[in-house]
């Protein structure tokens, strides 16, 4: 009777420790168990903003759009019209370039072509001077030789020179020694030679 009431206390002792490790246990698989069910739930409440997080956008204002690196088409068209006038405007630039060209070539030919007309000017302003030298030296020959020849001899040649030679030499001779030419001359060669002499110093003189 004795060793049955000593074995009690250790029963209980022993139950109460094995009901002990049991509550441990079971306590600690049910927080476990807790934080594995609130765990997703303070992931997700961590990731999605709170709308009290959110900045409200001021009255009237829109909030700002992300600009698109990528052209749009009215700016693709403005381009295309951008490019064709500048490429209008080059070819413009090309024709002025080659016009200027074409001038410049022409008027170069202008002021070669009038050098060369004004070089053969003068060789023929040279030319007619020296002939109407060569003219006024033979002209005054001839009117010394008539001169010093008597009236009567003169007179037979003039009567048979043509008119445009006769009145050059007696334009150059002196009136005495012409008077007396004239005088021994024939009578229709005369009048005809002093009609002409008479005309011709009426002409009013052309000054070139």
């Amino acid at each position: 009777m004795t060793k049955k009431i000593r074995l009690l206390p250790l029963t209980i002792i022993i139950m109460s420790m094995i009901l002990g490790v049991r509550i441990v246990d079971f306590s600690v698989g049910v927080e476990e168990a807790f934080a594995r069910n609130s765990a997703p739930e303070t992931e997700s409440k961590a990731e999605k903003p709170q709308e009290g997080d959110k900045e409200a956008a001021p009255a009237g204002e829109e909030a700002p759009r992300q600009l698109s690196s990528a052209p749009t088409r009215k700016e693709i068209e403005y381009l295309q019209k951008l490019s064709e006038r500048r490429e209008e405007l080059d070819r413009r630039a090309r024709e002025l370039d080659d016009r200027e060209t074409l001038l410049r070539a022409v008027e170069l030919r202008i002021t070669e072509r009038t050098n060369s007309l004004k070089k053969i000017e003068q060789t023929i302003n040279a030319a007619l001077k020296k002939h109407e030298a060569i003219e006024k030296a033979q002209l005054d020959s001839l009117v010394k030789i008539y001169s010093a020849m008597k009236p009567k001899d003169a007179a037979k040649i003039f009567n048979d020179l043509d008119d445009d030679v006769l009145i050059s030499i007696v334009e150059n001779m002196k009136e005495k020694k012409m008077g007396a030419i004239l005088a021994k001359m024939n009578l229709d060669k005369a009048k005809k030679l002093t009609v002409s002499l008479a005309t011709r110093m009426k002409l009013p003189k052309i000054e070139g």
